[in-house]
């Protein structure tokens, strides 16, 4: 009994004496280190400053689950977005970030990533291009041009026809020319899409023709379209309401080709209220992408991007961004 009374008290010692020692370590354990070594830098003085704007302060932020002015837009529209530019406010906002089928809005990045190589040199709009093959698309009876093998058209005049009159096969024509190939083209699309910071999206080809791979959202293409509106000669090709060109057959004769603009706004099938100007638009049309119409649009002084997928039919599309029109004059 006496031993055990003995050994408790030693082993009370020895713990008091093993903390004494840790603690004594930890207190000065700065002092294995020299002063110079240890001394925290002023990395403030050193580091440069940079300018923290941005997309944040170029566009507007919205939320995932944002749900604004919804109740004209929820039932036959797949996904609707407009913006105040001016402000960077949102003012509908449905679905924004639901993926969808972009169908020909596809071609505002198409004419993006030409109109860089564009800016690099790489190709000109005065480049007359030779077709040395047909263009085959994958779907029967999309809309394309009379060109075919041997014909010769200028890069300007495929923008012209493409952002116009969104011929399909000026797509694959520039894609071939800008990129060697459909591919490659396609992988550029892409680069540039995640530069633009349009990260939900991917591409599969340049027209926006079906593809279940090929896949937007309202708020990508509100960024794509913003843009486009960057580059001069996409900004002069939405100043037309009709335009014409010429291109030469295989035999060298000299056709004219007239179009005139798929947006039912500007070819005159739906009014447009006067005090309303269209500075970029695209329209895209497939069977499971809808009907579909992005424009960045002037209103008495305002600017907007306007976004709508409709799955009930051009009627339908058109009488929502009269709705739309009507929601900018209540701000």
């Amino acid at each position: 009994m006496g031993k055990r009374f003995l050994i408790f008290p030693l082993i009370i010692i020895i713990c008091i004496i093993s903390i004494i020692v840790l603690m004594g370590r930890n207190i000065f354990f700065e002092s294995g280190f020299e002063a110079e070594v240890s001394d925290i830098p002023d990395f403030t003085s050193s580091m440069p400053l940079y300018d923290m704007s941005g997309a944040c302060d170029r566009f507007a932020v919205i939320k995932n689950d944002a749900s604004l002015n919804t109740d004209s837009f929820d039932d036959t529209t797949f996904a609707a977005l407009l913006i105040d530019n001016t402000d960077n406010e949102p003012i509908v906002a449905y679905n924004t970030f639901r993926r969808i089928y972009p169908a020909s809005t596809t071609k505002l990045l198409t004419a993006i990533v030409v109109c860089d190589a564009i800016e690099k040199g790489r190709i000109s709009l005065s480049d007359e291009v030779t077709l040395d093959h047909n263009i085959v698309l994958s779907v029967e009876g999309a809309v394309a041009s009379n060109l075919h093998k041997g014909c010769t058209i200028t890069v300007r005049n495929l923008l012209f026809g493409l952002m116009i009159r969104s011929y399909n096969d000026y797509a694959v024509i520039l894609a071939e020319y800008v990129g060697g190939n459909e591919e490659n083209f396609v992988r550029m699309m892409n680069d540039k899409a995640a530069d633009i910071g349009a990260t939900a999206s991917h591409f599969v080809n340049p027209h926006g023709l079906h593809d279940d791979d090929h896949y937007t959202t309202a708020y990508d293409m509100y960024l794509i379209i913003n843009k486009a509106a960057e580059y001069e000669i996409l900004q002069e090709i939405d100043s037309y309401t009709t335009f014409s060109y010429t291109y030469l057959e295989s035999d060298g004769t000299e056709k004219q080709d007239d179009i005139s603009p798929t947006n039912m706004f500007l070819a005159g099938s739906y009014e447009l209220p006067s005090n309303i100007h269209i500075k970029e638009w695209k329209t895209g049309t497939t069977r499971l992408a809808g009907s579909v119409l992005t424009m960045i649009t002037e209103i008495d002084g305002k600017e907007y991007t306007m976004f709508i997928a409709d799955s009930d039919g051009p009627s339908d599309l058109y009488e929502k961004f009269t709705l739309m029109f009507n929601l900018t004059t209540n701000q």
